[in-house]
């Protein structure tokens, strides 16, 4: 605890750029004059763009209260600044001993009022309750010296110190004044003090974002990272095609982010080719307003643009036959070669294949009468690669030995492959004897949709599900199938 008596210390903060309009029923009063007790006589500041010099009596007669304002008596100060406060008070003849405790307050947050909670406290760090000490004398209180808070309101705002003295000898008795001080009432036991308020100007504009970069930007998205002022309560962004000013009502986000990649839960579409304007702003006062007259500030725009698309070849599987099929694609700009992958139902997901530079391929070696999936993508420059494009397709019957085609096993096709928005299993060999279960899983098996099949086709609602390669599950209770689909 710092000590008290002829020295005090710091403050500085925010409120509006008007009156003043702290209730009457937050001045305090105190039961003894002046002349009884402890007293402000000389307040001092130093580190601000305008300081306190003022030496004072004991304010108005009755109330042991003083305001002050205008030229030596107003703090002016920037956001960030550290400022030094000393203060002098008087020692009553009488005094004895007594503990003399100070208390400081600033109204950070300018709602007309002085939060008791502690300012220096890491809990609170938006508390009000600057400092507050005890003493017993002959020792002084020390000068203060600290950081104006990034939070504080830009405008004008008051500072308010508390001198109270009560008759006991301990700075830790249970008698002593109370503990916090009260900003607006008097806590017993107090003999004697006094109150002085300071006017305090906070220059602590809602600046713009000064920089925004971006990095790791493909054809599907990037990120973005920038640099807060500090003083931000919230931060309004949009992404979008236009360089002009977005105006409000946009997506808001918390004033401690930084960074963020798109697409995200917000933006969710990211084209390749395309231009996009990243705009940003920070919002510096959110307290009673609707978002339209939240306080702003400018908006800071800066444009990324996709790489070149690489586009899914779209593929065709022609020419059947109980071991062989015939693959082809139509070309891509801008690739320099392609790369395909043979698999059957259940199988995961080629992550790598052959390359290709020809736009039809024959396949050969299959299996009679089994299903299968031909995967083709695009490698190209800049752009890596696309996604895999997948068509699915059923070998010709195996042949007996009387070269009469064999019965095929019972089996179902999914269809359109890939889908669009709805995808239909239908029975395509066999028959279908009790109703069945068709679970949806990604690629890693999670579920993510379960229906029932009770006739011989069922049409199946994509739309909410994310692009990308999932499997259908197919269970009755003779047989079990698994397709593998692809949602555009």
């Amino acid at each position: 605890m710092k000590k008290l008596i002829p020295l005090c210390m710091v403050l500085a903060a925010a409120m509006p750029a008007s009156a003043q309009k702290f209730s009457k029923n937050c001045i305090p009063t105190y039961t003894n004059s002046c002349s009884d007790g402890y007293n402000i006589t000389k307040v001092v500041t130093t580190g601000g763009i305008q300081n306190i010099s003022n030496s004072s009596t004991c304010g108005n007669t009755g109330t042991n209260y003083a305001y002050y304002s205008g030229s030596g008596n107003t703090l002016e100060v920037n956001a960030g600044a550290t400022v030094t406060i000393n203060i002098t008070s008087v020692v009553p003849s009488n005094a004895n001993g007594n503990i003399n405790r100070i208390a400081f307050w600033v109204d950070w947050n300018r709602d007309d009022s002085f939060d008791n909670t502690n300012y220096l406290s890491s809990l609170y760090p938006e508390g009000e309750l600057v400092t507050q000490q005890a003493q017993a004398p002959p020792g002084p209180f020390p000068s203060l010296t600290f950081t104006i808070p990034h939070f504080a309101k830009d405008g004008l705002t008051r500072m308010r110190i508390r001198c109270l003295s009560g008759r006991v000898k301990t700075p830790n008795s249970s008698n002593a004044p109370g503990d916090p001080i009260n900003p607006c009432i008097t806590n017993g036991p107090v003999i004697s003090g006094e109150t002085e308020d300071y006017d305090v100007i906070i220059h602590n504009p809602c600046l713009k974002i000064p920089t925004v970069t971006f990095s790791n930007t493909t054809s599907k998205g990037t990120d973005v990272n920038w640099i807060n002022n500090g003083n931000e309560r919230l931060l309004e962004y949009i992404v979008d095609q236009n360089p002009n000013d977005p105006g409000t009502g946009n997506y808001l986000l918390n004033p401690n982010t930084t960074s963020m990649h798109l697409p995200n839960s917000d933006i969710k579409h990211i084209k390749c080719n395309t231009t996009y304007y990243f705009h940003i702003r920070s919002i510096c006062d959110t307290d009673s307003h609707s978002q339209a007259t939240y306080t702003y500030g400018p908006w800071t725009t800066v444009s990324f643009t996709t790489p070149p698309c690489c586009d899914m070849p779209p593929v065709d599987i022609n020419g059947i036959t109980s071991t062989t099929a015939l693959a082809t694609w139509q070309p891509v700009t801008s690739v320099y070669a392609y790369e395909y992958a043979v698999g059957i139902a259940g199988e995961p997901a080629p992550t790598g294949g052959t390359r290709a530079s020809v736009t039809a391929l024959n396949l050969n070696g299959l299996d009679c009468g089994r299903e299968y999936y031909f995967f083709i993508r695009a490698l190209c420059n800049p752009t890596p690669s696309s996604d895999w494009s997948v068509d699915s397709f059923l070998t010709q019957p195996c042949l007996s030995v009387d070269n009469t085609p064999a019965m095929p096993a019972f089996s179902i096709n999914a269809y359109p492959n890939p889908v669009h928005n709805t995808v239909t299993l239908s029975v395509m060999h066999g028959i279908k004897r009790s109703d069945a279960t068709i679970q949806l899983t990604d690629i890693s098996g999670k579920l993510l949709k379960t229906v029932t099949m009770t006739g011989d086709k069922l049409e199946l609602d994509l739309k909410e599900v994310p692009a990308g390669l999932y499997l259908l599950h197919y269970t009755d209770g003779e047989r079990s199938q698994v397709i593998k689909i692809s949602k555009e």
